[in-house]
């Protein structure tokens, strides 16, 4: 009997659009004891995970001798997390960042400001900010999402759950809740915590009957953050790790103070730079903040700019085409030049084989 030929990744694709079924379904919500606590999630060992959404509600008590309102923090409630991560027993953990940097990767979508911090109860970014000289309580309610594939249309990087080897945790460690504001010492702003809670939700599809519509999982989208110095008056060089595939390059420039940078704190042109030599992208900060708005439809925030290899049309939803392989390179950076010192936050999104 000859051979049955082997099916492309998008027969395979196709095979599983039409043998799975989409579900979303929430697991036990926990609550916070205090500040800096750490909540730990065990997900279910159940079907195909491709997307974990966290609901949170928290109230929190905030006072002021000046003024009935206080500002909020730009990312709002993203500050209460200082470290989010998803973790595999294998080793690997598809998310490890902070609540800020979720925060500036979240808004890579069409019309990025409906996470942005807002007075509709039905919000995404819900958050309150009246005080009081005895104080207020104030309710902030959230969610963020945590996408484990490429999109929600293809089904790369989604984490089999349904098997006795594979143990996958999120892991939440809870910042001051202070952070969610801007508080003015000088108008006696304070804000305590009185509660937190999270209430995970889970999107998973169930595995097709057809052993042949089984999804190729050996593919896993992971994202992470690190941090730099900003020489001033001279040349930065980050270097970014190499061996995986880069998707999106996301960073976030400040001052010492905490400041964003502005396009004139840019001297000379933005590059990503292949072993030393080839640099397919130089330009202008002014440039990639215009290319942004474009995509998007809403400029992003002041400091933050962003290299999106997924983009054709759509962000997210674009071929391989423009996408880095960075195996064969030896050296990979981000390379600048700006007139002032600070710190600069970079954000990855990149593609891993499994071996």
């Amino acid at each position: 009997m000859a051979q049955q030929a082997q099916l492309t990744p998008q027969q395979r694709g196709q095979l599983f659009a039409q043998g799975t079924r989409q579900n979303r379904q929430s697991i036990p919500a926990k609550a916070a004891t205090g500040e800096l606590d750490t909540l730990t999630f065990d997900l279910p060992k159940a079907r195909l995970l491709s997307k974990v959404v966290l609901h949170i509600e928290a109230v929190v008590n905030v006072k002021a001798t000046t003024g009935t309102t206080v500002q909020l923090a730009p990312t709002g409630g993203y500050e209460l997390f200082r470290r989010i991560s998803v973790d595999l027993n294998n080793g690997f953990s598809p998310y490890i960042l902070g609540g800020r940097a979720l925060y500036h990767l979240s808004m890579l979508r069409i019309n990025p400001d409906v996470i942005m911090p807002q007075a509709n109860v039905r919000g995404i970014n819900y958050i309150e900010r009246a005080a009081s000289v005895a104080g207020v309580d104030n309710k902030v309610r959230f969610s963020v999402e945590l996408p484990l594939t490429l999109n929600d249309r293809d089904p790369v990087g989604l984490i089999l759950l349904q098997n006795n080897e594979t143990n996958v945790q999120v892991k939440l460690d809870l910042d001051s809740v202070a952070k969610i504001y801007k508080l003015n010492a000088a108008n006696g702003e304070v804000a305590t915590f009185k509660s937190v809670k999270v209430q995970p939700v889970l999107e998973t599809y169930s595995i097709p009957v057809m052993k042949e519509a089984f999804p190729d999982i050996s593919v896993l989208k992971l994202v992470s953050e690190k941090s730099e110095t900003v020489q001033g008056g001279g040349q930065t060089i980050v270097r970014l790790n190499t061996g995986n595939t880069y998707r999106r390059i996301a960073f976030y420039v400040e001052d010492a103070a905490g400041v964003p940078f502005t396009e004139e704190d840019f001297s000379g042109n933005i590059e990503l730079v292949f072993n030393q030599a080839d640099i397919p992208y130089s330009e202008p900060a002014i440039s990639l903040a215009h290319l942004a708005h474009r995509q998007l439809g809403y400029p992003l925030p002041a400091g933050v700019f962003v290299f999106d290899f997924t983009y054709q049309g759509f962000p997210s939803y674009g071929g391989s085409r423009d996408y880095i392989d960075t195996q064969r390179l030896t050296e990979f950076w981000l390379r600048f030049n700006s007139t002032k010192a600070g710190k600069i936050t970079i954000v990855s999104e990149t593609l891993s084989q499994l071996v």
